[in-house]
């Protein structure tokens, strides 16, 4: 049996899809493929049992899932948090183990999810090294160049992984810059001595969101468009200026939520002529008639949030561009990106796959 491990240099690098995209192509080439995440940090309770968000939806995607209790056996909760504070031990390597081979057995092929960054699970003592060492497994290492910077985080984490790392995937990458990921940046990496297999372009509509999931984020009411909430959002701007400013402004992005007080009736009535969909209204300021009255003509959702515009802008920067795999649509061009844009035999080959 042959372990891989995706692992990532930061948050938010698409790790995830691309372990359920791995596992999928796996699967097709007629391998028996299991899948394991031994440190959890989305904790999420189901019967009875507290596992990770996304280790939850991904084991339900096999075609032989695995317990789920054993699928992700040490999860960052609240309460875990505070008993490692407290002095407790965390689950021992034996126990991790153990959950592994129940996972694993019967399997050709087992792929692991590592942590999000280097750091994360070292209090656990299931950072991505350590993992990799304890499973006898190579590593995927999934990185997102910061733009106009060096790739310092993939030198330094492959450089960490030493034999371990198989090889590097870069991902999420802007149009600007898929020329420079691609001539510049991944040459550099594979003259380090750090192979890369691919250079994978960011994709707006992965990391949308509905305006429910806005609604839920923001603790918002719904004013207006109730039966809107199931619109997909791929990007916000924040109103802050003139109408007549304001109209050209919000035209440069499609399928946008616009952030603004809730007492700009200029700013929200310039954001309904444009490709809007959903207008948050912060400082708990209800809009005028006139707006509320177009906006449903329009068929756009007013948001009404307590918060101010900046504690909403946070939020929303942290929403808006997290892929959440709970998606069937989302999934399925997670793999189509994947399989067109790496070198899916030369992965196979650096972790000694037959397939």
């Amino acid at each position: 049996m042959r372990t891989i491990v995706v692992t990532s240099t930061r948050p938010y690098t698409g790790k995830s899809g691309i372990a359920l995209a791995l596992i999928g192509i796996l699967a097709d080439r007629g391998l028996d493929v299991g899948y394991f995440k031994p440190y959890g940090t989305m904790p999420v309770i189901v019967d009875g049992v507290t596992s990770d968000e996304d280790a939850v939806y991904i084991n339900r995607a096999l075609e032989r899932p695995s317990a789920q209790a054993d699928v992700c056996p040490v999860v960052r909760s609240q309460t875990f948090v505070e008993q490692i504070l407290a002095g407790a031990e965390p689950p021992s390597h034996e126990q991790v183990l153990g959950a592994f081979g129940r996972c694993s057995d019967g399997r050709d092929v087992m792929v692991v999810e590592g942590p999000t960054e280097p750091a994360q699970g070292t209090a656990a003592g299931l950072s991505s090294c350590t993992i990799a060492s304890l499973l006898n497994a190579r590593v995927l290492l999934v990185d997102r160049p910061k733009p106009t910077d060096l790739p310092e985080d993939a030198l330094a984490e492959g450089a960490a992984l030493g034999d371990r790392l198989a090889g590097l995937l870069l991902n999420g990458i802007h149009e600007s810059r898929l020329t420079v990921a691609r001539e510049r940046v991944a040459p550099f990496l594979e003259s380090r001595g750090f192979p890369v297999f691919g250079v994978l372009p960011y994709d707006a509509a992965l990391g949308a969101v509905t305006v429910a999931e806005i609604v839920d984020e923001l603790g918002g009411t719904v004013l207006t468009a109730v039966d809107r909430l199931d619109d997909r959002v791929e990007t916000f701007m924040v109103g802050a200026m003139g109408q007549d400013k304001a109209l050209r402004f919000f035209r440069r992005k499609a399928r946008k939520a616009v952030i603004t007080g809730g007492d700009r009736a200029d700013v929200q009535l310039a954001a309904l002529e444009t490709n809007t969909r959903c207008i948050v209204l912060t400082g708990n300021l209800p809009p005028s008639v006139a707006v509320t009255t177009r906006a449903e003509e329009l068929g756009v959702p007013m948001i009404l949030v307590e918060t101010d515009t900046l504690t909403a802008v946070e939020r929303m920067d942290a929403l808006i561009g997290r892929m959440r795999l709970h998606d069937s649509g989302k999934a399925a061009r997670i793999r189509e990106i994947f399989e067109r844009d790496v070198d899916v035999a030369r992965v196979l080959a650096a972790c000694e796959i037959d397939g």
